[in-house]
């Protein structure tokens, strides 16, 4: 089924009139239960920022760092990872990590300072892995009960995205302001790297399906010139990239586009909540295929110019971000069986989501 948001104009109305009085509400409450939703903001405007949605209530609140702190969140935020009751908040443009109580999003320790942070994810529970490096890459080793870098893991370039799986991590390495192609493999026990595995240009995103597959959505990577106009010299492709866990080789790829097409969009993965659909974010929407017998292009599910993409792993709907940089963007929850899409307003620059629905 496609759907199309020029279509969806009396839905989208019907929703605002309903909705309207939540948005950017200056209220503080219980923020444990719900959707984050990272708002990136402009560059060097120091104006990024973390809205919660609440699926119970339908109400959204913007705002939530500097309404509990009194203080802006910092520039550009990247990605938010949780640990039981505390929130680590990633700021790429300002170098941090804040950490901040769910239920308040008060902060409760100095924020973690580092060169270019990217992704948090907590991997037991005294113990977080931090991403960081524009060039040569690290995985931080992070004390969840001190709040403090213990040690560090040397990794390719560029690292981004991690996902668990048993007792290691894969982690995307993009790249960063360079080019690398491989997903690295630490081992959790004993913070070691282990092996890598060679993907193609610019993995940038990676989710697990229901059979313990790692998809990996690479970007591909494209030589422009250096004097205006700034011409395309050279691109490969964009791929999607299917690996066995257990072997820790690739057993399927395709082709979804070439790297130059992606310049003003993210490529963003999700699976559905039975983790037999991948979705995942094109120039000219979002596409799916079925994660046991894929193919590409794959089928066009909703049409539009996107900048985030994520999946409600209780409810299956679609979070799709529409962005602005000089003003706030939109949200739009997509019901994947019926069709019915709601919007609500966040933040500057909303790029992607995290459930915690527990």
């Amino acid at each position: 089924m496609k759907f199309n948001l020029f279509f969806m104009t009396l839905t989208v109305a019907a929703v605002l009139l309903n909705s309207c009085e939540n948005e950017n509400s200056e209220e503080s409450g219980d923020y444990r239960y719900g959707v984050f939703i990272l708002n990136e903001g402009s560059f060097n405007a120091n104006n990024a920022s973390v809205s919660h949605y609440d699926p119970v209530s339908g109400m959204v609140t913007n705002n939530l760092f500097k309404t509990a702190n009194g203080r802006p969140l910092g520039d550009v935020v990247q990605s938010l990872g949780i640990a039981g009751e505390t929130a680590y908040i990633v700021v790429n443009g300002s170098g941090k990590v804040e950490i901040v109580n769910l239920k308040t999003f008060r902060t409760i320790a100095e924020p973690i300072i580092a060169s270019y942070p990217r992704c948090f994810l907590a991997v037991d529970a005294g113990k977080g892995y931090l991403t960081n490096g524009k060039m040569q890459g690290y995985v931080y080793i992070v004390d969840l009960k001190k709040f403090t870098v213990r040690d560090s893991v040397e990794l390719g370039m560029g690292p981004e995205s991690m996902i668990k799986w048993n007792d290691k991590v894969y982690i995307a390495n993009s790249g960063g302001w360079g080019l690398d192609s491989i997903v690295s493999i630490v081992d959790i026990s004993t913070d070691k790297l282990t092996g890598t595995i060679d993907v193609g240009d610019v993995p940038s995103d990676m989710v697990m399906d229901k059979d313990n597959n790692l998809w990996v959505y690479c970007k591909g990577y494209a030589t422009y010139s250096w004097d205006p106009p700034y011409n395309l010299i050279s691109e490969t492709a964009a791929r999607l990239v299917k690996i066995n866990t257990t072997t820790n080789t690739i057993i399927w790829e395709g082709v979804v586009g070439t790297a130059g097409q992606y310049t003003a969009v993210l490529p963003k993965l999700a699976i559905s909540a039975e983790g037999d659909i991948l979705y995942f974010l094109r120039p000219d929407g979002i596409y799916k295929i079925e994660v046991g017998s894929p193919s590409t292009p794959g089928e066009l599910v909703l049409e539009g110019n996107f900048y985030g993409l994520d999946v409600n792993p209780d409810s299956d709907e679609l979070f799709v971000f529409q962005s602005s940089f000089t003003g706030n963007g939109s949200m739009y929850i997509v019901n994947t069986v019926t069709g019915n899409i709601v919007t609500h307003t966040v933040g500057i620059g909303p790029s992607g989501a995290v459930f915690n629905l527990e």
